[in-house]
């Protein structure tokens, strides 16, 4: 289970890192005009936030027993921080993979 824990952190602390401001700013694009993506655009920033804080959580968390075995809370944790993990990634995944497709339309318009 060491190992998922190494996940987890690694995950949380990149998930919003790399590609939540431009999915940000791609979401502000439709802003007010679509009630989904505004409800993604809250759910994104929630997730982007919770994220960092859950990885850097866990990441203390292994820092401390480090050597020894994790105990069941902390693998509890560690599912719960790689959960928000994948959702913020795939909501960066997401905008960034449409981001091509909504530039392809609004030049040909």
């Amino acid at each position: 289970m060491q190992g998922d824990i190494v996940t987890a952190i690694v995950f949380a602390l990149a998930a919003a890192v790399l590609g939540g401001p431009e999915a940000l700013r791609l979401l502000q694009d439709v802003a007010g005009k679509n009630p989904a993506a505004d409800v993604a655009i809250i759910v994104g920033a929630i997730c982007a936030v919770t994220s960092a804080v859950l990885g850097a959580m866990l990441l203390v968390r292994f820092i401390r027993v480090a050597g020894d075995a994790p105990d069941r809370a902390t693998e509890r944790f560690a599912r719960v921080t790689l959960t928000v993990a994948f959702a913020a990634i795939f909501l960066v995944a997401g905008c960034l993979l449409a981001a091509p497709a909504a530039d392809k339309f609004a030049s040909s318009a």
